[in-house]
């Protein structure tokens, strides 16, 4: 019997409130040239971000600025404040799950202070990125503003073969 492709998909929430936009209009290499995985960005207007989905806190970096997230199915999400956020050392951010917490949809994760980050001279784009994943068949959103934990803002859908 020959085998069958059928696509299974995880609608996401938005993880912070703002305007989303391509990963390629973020200026570091790693994110915009997709070496993590697909995904989007986020221009925020408030400081707080939020689970896109029920999961698992897989990590939360040392510096506060990122936090990983693992779906029921074994996609790894990672949430990344800022580029070169790691600078700060922390500073602006306050971690609010733990490592190993299960949490869910729309909970919040971070708290960070946008107007600090801004004026250290940081750009504040939220990083939105679907780890690589041979699952992983491609990550689809509609750029638009959005409001955080608002349901079903980005889909990642996922390769099944029966």
């Amino acid at each position: 019997m020959g085998r069958i492709r059928r696509s299974v998909q995880i609608d996401a929430a938005a993880p912070v409130a703002g305007r989303l936009v391509p990963l390629q209009e973020v200026a570091d290499e790693t994110f915009s040239q997709g070496y993590l995985g697909e995904g989007l960005a986020i221009d925020p207007d408030s400081g707080y971000a939020a689970s896109p989905f029920d999961g698992i806190v897989s990590h939360i970096a040392d510096t506060k600025h990122a936090v990983l997230i693992r779906h029921a199915s074994g996609i790894q999400v990672l949430i990344h404040i800022g580029v070169n956020t790691v600078e700060l050392q922390g500073r602006g951010f306050t971690v609010l799950v733990k490592t190993g917490e299960a949490i869910e949809q729309g909970q919040p994760l971070l708290e960070f202070d946008l107007p600090f980050i801004r004026q250290a001279g940081y750009s504040p784009f939220a990083i939105v990125i679907a780890i690589k994943d041979p699952l992983i068949d491609a990550v689809n959103c509609e750029y638009r503003s959005v409001r955080m934990a608002e349901p079903d803002v980005f889909r990642i859908v996922l390769k099944q073969d029966h």
